[in-house]
């Protein structure tokens, strides 16, 4: 947690974490059964006060982060939604080209449960060492593998492949624990006084794109996946003159239209080959090359 103090030697802290925030804020909001299911999410930045920030996106003290916040009736209801946000997350991975790359990875689940769910993507960048049976594609995360026997906690496999991975996701389930300490109820069908069921679902939004890069890249630079792409055209125009700046400019004016991001690489100071050096660096799906040629 980054700690520091203010002028009058006061001491402070920036969450890292909002379960302490967003439960008793949602407590104006769910005060029967039927206001629940209900969810919450934010996106945020967030800072650690990391010793070993390095490898740019992948450890620093700031990061982007999006947190979503479900509230449930009961621990059967959590339970269901759980599983379709593990579903969710895959798709979400998928979009963002690391599906082949990305195993769920039981982690230790705290005083809330026996297990938390991470999103690990395999890459030798990575910092952590996740143990991951390649029958049922299920990872053991290292802190917790003594704790399994060292074999896979789903199948029984003990020849277990030891990989270097970045955390991307993860998920956890809170179940009672901020509801027992903020009071955070709900009046039942039964008409009695019942706790909400808790669950917290996170991305690292800054890590997952430079996860994203190290896995999406050749030695010339990035190869963003389409959904992610800051840009899906990478427009380049390569002389200069008056019918290649009307056509050029025509194209992007049309892409603009459409509702398609383009990026148009119009500068007169740089020559075709050093424009095709930086169009490979930011790696677009697309690309269109303007001269009297094309």
């Amino acid at each position: 947690m980054f700690k520091l103090k203010n002028r009058s030697d006061k001491d402070f802290s920036l969450g890292w974490t909002h379960e302490e925030i967003i439960t008793p804020l949602v407590k104006e909001f769910i005060n029967s059964y039927k206001n629940l299911p209900f969810y919450a999410y934010q996106i945020q930045d967030k800072f650690r006060d990391e010793l070993r920030a390095k490898s740019g996106l992948l450890r620093g003290v700031e990061f982007l982060m999006k947190d979503l916040y479900s509230f449930h009736a009961d621990e059967k209801d959590l339970d269901s939604y759980y599983e379709k946000m593990k579903k969710a997350y895959f798709n979400i991975f998928d979009k963002c080209g690391l599906s082949t790359k990305t195993f769920l990875t039981l982690a230790a689940g705290g005083t809330f449960s026996k297990y938390s769910h991470e999103f690990q993507t395999l890459t030798t960048s990575g910092e952590d060492e996740i143990y991951l049976c390649k029958k049922c594609k299920l990872a053991v995360n290292k802190e917790i593998i003594k704790q399994e026997k060292n074999k896979c906690p789903k199948c029984g496999n003990k020849s277990l492949s030891v990989e270097k991975a970045i955390e991307i996701g993860n998920i956890f389930q809170l179940k009672d624990k901020f509801s027992k300490v903020f009071n955070l109820n709900f009046v039942g069908k039964d008409k009695k006084e019942k706790l909400v069921f808790m669950g917290c679902y996170g991305i690292g939004l800054s890590r997952l794109m430079g996860a994203i890069v190290e896995i999406n890249h050749d030695d010339k630079g990035i190869i963003w996946p389409k959904e992610v792409a800051p840009f899906l055209v990478h427009l380049i125009q390569v002389e200069n003159n008056q019918k290649i700046n009307k056509a050029a400019f025509g194209l992007y004016e049309d892409f603009q239209k459409q509702g398609i991001e383009v990026l148009y690489d119009d500068r007169q100071d740089k020559s075709a080959g050093e424009k095709f050096v930086d169009a490979d660096l930011i790696g677009l799906p697309l690309r269109i090359v303007v001269s009297e040629r094309t």
